[in-house]
């Protein structure tokens, strides 16, 4: 037999002592009566074998022949989740607050470099940002539909959020009692 071949035997029979040395669990009572566990065997303790676990082999994915396929796309972005927090669906604002609303958002993941994040009411643009927190001032009376998107350089949307409607409430000059 050559060193080589002796080294391995000795580093098989090494991890096979190991492995079971592993395996053996002591089982003894304290003065309470509970049941202790041990690696160490001890005066009137019971043996416990262990049994292997199952286990399966890591999943390795094929390898692609074609350049294309191993090579990521600078420009892929994978957001998972982009939605509307603040203000709940069917939201009313109180004529008190001037026509005044925080818009927050969350966007899973983080935006990427180059993309914007746009606030939309009843489907046009009324701020743009970095961030996915929004103020609204002077809302005019009435029905708004609320929506985030994220869009690219190009101004391709890449994500929307849910449409969430709210519901201004503003004093009128036709109705002076404020009611």
């Amino acid at each position: 037999m050559t060193n080589k071949t002796k080294s391995f035997l000795a580093l098989g029979l090494l991890s096979v002592c190991c492995y079971s040395l592993a395996t053996e669990v002591y089982i003894t009572r304290d003065a309470q009566g509970n049941i202790v566990f041990s690696d160490q065997p001890q005066s009137g303790a019971e043996t416990h074998k262990l049994k292997e676990l199952p286990t399966v082999p890591a999943f390795k994915p094929p390898v692609s022949k074609t350049p294309e396929a191993q090579a990521p796309q600078a420009n892929a972005v994978s957001y998972t989740s982009l939605g509307i927090l603040t203000p709940n669906d069917q939201y009313q604002l109180p004529s008190g607050l001037g026509g005044e609303l925080q818009v927050s958002g969350i966007l899973t993941p983080k935006l990427e470099e180059g993309h914007v994040i746009e606030l939309l009411d009843n489907g046009k643009v009324v701020d743009e940002g970095k961030q996915t927190l929004f103020t609204l001032r002077h809302l005019n009376r009435g029905e708004h539909k609320l929506q985030l998107r994220v869009v690219d350089q190009q101004q391709k949307t890449v994500i929307s959020s849910n449409k969430v409607t709210i519901y201004v409430q503003r004093y009128s000059r036709l109705n002076r009692s404020g009611k």
